[in-house]
C-alpha cells in the first residue's frame, strides 16, 4: 500500500509512441552531464523550450519520442525545475495531443530521467564511470572495478540489517508499510544475475498501491537495470536494441496479457522467463537472393526478472510461471495510509535520500559472483509436501530467493571453491515468512486478508439473521435453512468491509473456489445467495520447515 501525492498511481498510463515504452538511455556520443553550478536559469530553459517546441510543430512530422527524451535530459541537465516541467510538458501536449502519452506519461518521463541524471552525477562525483559498459569487462577488469567500488559500499554490504535497512527507505519514499513485499521485490530484483531469476506477480486492487511500491523498490536497484514498460507492440521485444541480459522487466497493469493471453507478446514473455532468450526468424527483402527475400535470425539473450502488477488473474500458462503476491488491502493498512496522507497535505515532504549507495552495491553485485550454493537445500526440500504441482515452480522460486539472498549479503558470507556463494540459514529466515505465506495461498491452504474479510463478514451476517429471526415467537427451529444462503450484493460486501465492490467480487469467486462459500443463486445479474460452508482455520499452514530445524554450519 502506498501514499502518493498523485492519485489513481495503479490506473494504466495512456498509450504512447513505440520509443516511450522503454526507458531513456543516453548515446555514449552525448555530453557530459554538467556538474552543479553551470545550470542555466528557469527563463532561459522555458524560452529555449518554447523554441524547440515551436519548431516541432512547424515541421512537416512530429518529433520521435527519443528526441523529446534528449530534450528533457538537456533541460534536466540544466537543472530545470518542476515548475519548468509542468510548462514544457503542457506546451507539449498543447502542441501534439496526447501522441506522446498525454501529460502523465511525459511527467513520469521525466521524472525516470531526474533520476537518471542524479545517478550519473552521483558517478562522477565519486569518479566511477557510469557503467554503461559493464558487461564488456574482462573478469580483471570486473575484478578491478569490484575492488575501485568497495570503499563506496562496504559499510552498507557489511550491514548485519542490510534488509532492514533496504526495507526502511522504501518506506520513507511514502510506501506505508508492506514489509514483505518490498523484500520480495528487492531480492527478486537481485536475483536477475542469476541463471534463473524470481518473476514476482504482485496483486490488489485498484490504487492499493502495486505500482508505487513496485517502483520505489526498484529505484535501489538504480535505473540501469530496470525496464519498464507501460504499453508494448507485440514484436517490441524483439526489436528492440537495448540489452534485456540481467535486467528487470516491469509491465505495469497487465491488461494486454489479460486481454490477449494468447498472442505474441504474451508468448514471448512466456518464452523469455522460461527458456531464457529469445529467438525469433522473419524474413526481409533481399534483392541478391533467388526469393527476393532472406531469412534473419534475431536472438534475445536473458535472463530476466519480469515484474507484472495486475488487479485480476493472468491467464493460467502466464500465472504459474510467476511467484504471486498480494498488496495489503486491510483496514488497518487503509488507516495507516489515510494517516499518511494527512500528513503530506500539512505540507511535509519525504526526506530526499542519497541512493547512491544502493546503485553501487547492486553494481558492484553485478560485476559477481553470480550464483551461490544452498548447502542445507535438501533439508528444506525434504520438508515439503509435494501436494501441489505448481509448488514445483515455488520451491524453484525459493531457492533462487535464498541465493539471491546470499548474493545480496556475499559481504558477510562465504565463498566455496568455485567462486560460488555460500548461503547461510540467515538468508532462508528472511525467505520462510514470505514463502509460507506464497506456497498456503496458491495451495488454497490460507485465506487471503480479503478473502478472509469477506468470509468472516458473511459468517457474522449469517448469524445475527439466524439470532433475530430465533426470536420471533412465529419463529420455528431451523426457519432459516442453510441451503436458502444470504442475498446480499458485490457492492454491499465491499462497502461492509471497507475492501471495495471489485475486490469484494474477486474475493467472493476465491472463497467459493476454496470451499469457504457457496453460492446458491444461478440466475446471472442477481445478489449473489451465499451459505457459509466452513470458517477460516487460523492456524498458518506447515508446509515449509521452520529456520530453528535446518542445520547448518555457516550460520
Amino acid at each position: 500500500m502506498s501514499v502518493d501525492d498523485n492519485p489513481g498511481d495503479d490506473a494504466p498510463a495512456p498509450a504512447a509512441l513505440a520509443d516511450n515504452v522503454v526507458p531513456f538511455r543516453r548515446e555514449r556520443n552525448s555530453r557530459t552531464v554538467p556538474p552543479r553550478g553551470e545550470s542555466r536559469d528557469d527563463d532561459e530553459l522555458l524560452q529555449l523550450a518554447t523554441n524547440t517546441i515551436a519548431k516541432w510543430s512547424a515541421a512537416s512530422n512530429p518529433p520521435s519520442m527519443t528526441e523529446v527524451q534528449n530534450f528533457f535530459y538537456e533541460l534536466i541537465c540544466n537543472d530545470g525545475s518542476a515548475m519548468l516541467r509542468d510548462r514544457v510538458v503542457a506546451a507539449i501536449v498543447s502542441a501534439f495531443g496526447d501522441g506522446f502519452g498525454g501529460k502523465r506519461a511525459l511527467t513520469k518521463t521525466w521524472g525516470d530521467i531526474t533520476r537518471q541524471v542524479a545517478t550519473e552525477r552521483s558517478y562522477r562525483a565519486r569518479g566511477v564511470g557510469d557503467g554503461d559498459n559493464d558487461t564488456a569487462l574482462t573478469a580483471e577488469q570486473k575484478t578491478g572495478l569490484r575492488t575501485e567500488l568497495w570503499p563506496t559500499i562496504r559499510e552498507l554490504a557489511e550491514a548485519p540489517d542490510l534488509m532492514e535497512r533496504v526495507v526502511k527507505q522504501v518506506q520513507s519514499m511514502r510506501v506505508v508499510n508492506e514489509d514483505e513485499l518490498i523484500t520480495l521485490l528487492y531480492i527478486s530484483g537481485t536475483s536477475r544475475v542469476l541463471k534463473s531469476p524470481i518473476n514476482p506477480l504482485v496483486k490488489g486492487s485498484s490504487s492499493a498501491g502495486k505500482s508505487h511500491t513496485t517502483t520505489h523498490t526498484l529505484e535501489l536497484i538504480g535505473p540501469r537495470f530496470v525496464n519498464y514498460l507501460t504499453s508494448s507492440s507485440a514484436l517490441s521485444l524483439v526489436y528492440d536494441e537495448r540489452p534485456l541480459s540481467h535486467t528487470i522487466l516491469v509491465v505495469f497493469e497487465a491488461t494486454q496479457l489479460q486481454a490477449d493471453e494468447h498472442g505474441m507478446f504474451a508468448m514471448l514473455l512466456r518464452t523469455l522467463i522460461s527458456e531464457g532468450k529469445i529467438i525469433h526468424q522473419t524474413t526481409i527483402d533481399d534483392p541478391s537472393s533467388s526469393t527476393g527475400r532472406r531469412v534473419v535470425r534475431i536472438e534475445r539473450e536473458g535472463p530476466i526478472s519480469l515484474v507484472i502488477t495486475t488487479t485480476g488473474e493472468l491467464h493460467a500458462e502466464n500465472e504459474t510461471r510467476m511467484l504471486s503476491f498480494r498488496v495489503t488491502e486491510s483496514q488497518e493498512q487503509t488507516r495507516g495510509v489515510i494517516e499518511s496522507l494527512s500528513v503530506l497535505a500539512t505540507g511535509a515532504s519525504s526526506q530526499s535520500s542519497d541512493l547512491a549507495p544502493f546503485h553501487d552495491l547492486q553494481r558492484w553485485i553485478a560485476l559477481g559472483p553470480s550464483d551461490a550454493v544452498i548447502p542445507f537445500a535438501r533439508q528444506i526440500a525434504a520438508g515439503i509436501p509435494p501436494s501441489m504441482v505448481r509448488f514445483r515452480r515455488d520451491v524453484g522460486s525459493l531457492f533462487s530467493f535464498i541465493k539471491a539472498c546470499a548474493i545480496l549479503h556475499q559481504a558477510q558470507r562465504g565463498i566455496d571453491a568455485q567462486g560460488r556463494v555460500i548461503a547461510s540459514v540467515a538468508d532462508y529466515r528472511v525467505a520462510y515468512p514470505i514463502f509460507t505465506k506464497v506456497l498456503a495461498q496458491s495451495s488454497g491452504l490460507m485465506a487471503t486478508e480479503n478473502v478472509r474479510a469477506v468470509v468472516e463478514f458473511i459468517a457474522a451476517r449469517a448469524d445475527a439473521l439466524t439470532s433475530h429471526h430465533g426470536k420471533s415467537k412465529f419463529a420455528r427451529a431451523g426457519a432459516i435453512e442453510k441451503s436458502v444462503g444470504l442475498e446480499i450484493t458485490s457492492e454491499q460486501i465491499g462497502t461492509a468491509t471497507g475492501i471495495g465492490k471489485s475486490a469484494a467480487h474477486r474475493a467472493v469467486r476465491k472463497a467459493i473456489d476454496l470451499g469457504f462459500l457457496n453460492n446458491n443463486e444461478i440466475r446471472p445479474g442477481k445478489p449473489y445467495r451465499l451459505v457459509l460452508k466452513k470458517c477460516i482455520d487460523d492456524a498458518a499452514p506447515d508446509l515449509l520447515p521452520h529456520p530453528d530445524s535446518i542445520v547448518d554450519g555457516n550460520d
